[in-house]
């Protein structure tokens, strides 16, 4: 407990101190990217469907530290000084979101606008065209809803034992680790097979319409000065595809946004919904050849000028504030290429 507190002083110390903002200047500038997926009021309510949610109050922390601790700047900003080291200013931060979750127009969009923030919504374009849950949610709501004891995966003949929730969140990769190496029709029909294995009510799934954004909400995200980008069509792991799949569903998402929203889309987001790794060579160059300015991963760190515009890395958004604000400090004391581990998957 006395250590506990000791380090939760220490850590309040360095946030609040001059320390870490000076040593900054001793190392090259840098920029950082924040990744969300989605801003609730309470997340534990949708914890079971979501699993990636950010609170309200948490979130317009964040906005509010950024605003009067740093300079916030667009995924445009970031892209150009990781390619030709354009000048940004210090202590540079984009904000990003990815899927297309309703709750960024809704609850992310008024806190953005409130503090002046720019940020990219990196959009998953089946959900949002189908109004649909991301199949990586429909099977969190799945296992987190049966009834049924036990699940075996046909794939290894392997049976799950579902009696408590951690053999829920222990049978659930499984699941996730397949439907992340299929895409389009043949990843919905694992799904709807799994569903119906667990005896998940359809109109329950559907009674879940409604958490993805519209494309009248997209294109007012638009309008109101932010980025649009692609997260593929059926948000499968690229690099975990065939070559002719993930051409599909990075160059699909693209040309089907841009008929949407009627302006080009320059930015790309790597889904990763599990399965490593969630990019490679093959994938860079499909993002390059489809037109894609930039695209951001799920690796941790931050960027540095003659980092790869099409492979740039983001930062994980703890809720507490302290925490937050260390680790963006941080990031400009780090030297270029430094990476630890995966953001949260998405």
């Amino acid at each position: 407990m006395l250590v506990s507190k000791s380090k939760r002083w220490l850590k309040k110390a360095l946030v609040r101190s001059s320390i870490l903002p000076a040593a900054s200047r001793f190392f090259a500038p840098a920029a950082a990217i924040l990744a969300y997926h989605s801003v609730v009021e309470d997340p534990q309510l949708t914890d079971y469907i979501l699993g990636s949610s950010r609170a309200r109050v948490h979130f317009e922390r964040h906005m509010e530290a950024l605003a009067r601790k740093f300079s916030p700047v667009t995924i445009d900003d970031v892209a150009e000084f990781a390619k030709s080291g354009k000048r940004l200013p210090p202590r540079a931060v984009a904000v990003t979101f990815d899927d297309g979750f309703a709750d960024n127009y809704e609850v992310a969009l008024p806190i953005l606008s409130r503090y002046g923030v720019p940020a990219t919504f990196y959009i998953m374009v089946e959900a949002v065209e189908n109004g649909t849950l991301p199949w990586y949610c429909r099977i969190r709501f799945a296992f987190n809803t049966t009834k049924k004891p036990s699940w075996t995966y046909a794939g290894t003949n392997r049976t799950y034992p579902l009696g408590t929730p951690e053999e829920r969140h222990a049978a659930m990769p499984v699941a996730w680790d397949r439907g992340a190496a299929l895409a389009g029709r043949p990843q919905h029909e694992f799904v709807e097979a799994l569903e119906r294995v667990l005896e998940i009510d359809p109109q329950a799934a559907k009674a879940k319409h409604g958490l993805m954004m519209d494309w009248e909400q997209v294109r007012a995200l638009k309008k109101a000065g932010h980025t649009i980008g692609g997260h593929t069509l059926s948000h499968p792991n690229v690099a975990q595809v065939s070559e002719g799949v993930a051409r599909s569903e990075i160059g699909g998402c693209k040309q089907r946004l841009e008929e949407r929203l009627g302006a080009p889309v320059e930015h790309f987001s790597y889904p990763h919904p599990a399965l490593n790794p969630h990019w490679s060579s093959q994938t860079l160059g499909i993002t390059r050849e489809a037109g894609f300015k930039s695209a951001v991963l799920t690796n941790y760190g931050s960027v540095r000028s003659g980092d790869e515009p099409l492979a740039l890395k983001r930062m994980y958004t703890p809720p507490d504030l302290d925490q937050f604000k260390l680790n963006l400090q941080s990031a400009f004391l780090r030297k270029s290429g430094a990476v630890a581990g995966p953001v949260q998957a998405g």
